[in-house]
């Protein structure tokens, strides 16, 4: 009994939440200030608002909180393969890496592999050559 009164509470929490962002947007008169406010991007406040209008309360209960996180991360066999490749062609930018990963079956944007070079700090080719030469100054070739 209590694990549904806990439930119910959620739900109430998220739908008193979704409504002040809709009488937000009544008190100031803009949706993108209410928005912005409220932590939901336009299209979310769109698809809340007609459900209210159509199903009152009840229509923003019934459905759970829409996602903020990104379900799109790039795997960790990935970022070693990004790391590798950069690694074995220092002299080689961003895109014709990821053209390159491209080829070998690892589909991975431009920007995300900057991202993860940069994370790594192996950002420019000069450090990269420096990680390079770092390695084969341990390995002895």
């Amino acid at each position: 009994m209590s694990g549904k009164i806990v439930e119910m509470d959620a739900t109430v929490k998220v739908a008193r939440q979704l409504l002040s962002v809709l009488e937000m947007t009544e008190t100031l008169g803009n949706i993108s200030v209410a928005c912005c406010r409220g932590g939901m991007d336009r299209t979310s406040f769109n698809e809340w608002k007609r459900r209210f209008q159509t199903h009152w309360l009840e229509g923003l209960k019934d459905m759970p909180p829409i996602p903020k996180s990104q379900s799109n991360q790039t795997t960790p066999e990935t970022e070693t393969a990004i790391m590798e490749c950069g690694l074995t062609h220092p002299s080689w930018g961003c895109v014709k890496l990821s053209d390159f990963l491209k080829l070998q079956g690892v589909s991975v944007s431009p920007p995300s592999v900057q991202k993860i070079l940069i994370r790594n700090n192996l950002a420019s080719a000069y450090e990269r050559w420096l990680k390079v030469e770092e390695r084969h100054l341990k390995t002895g070739i």
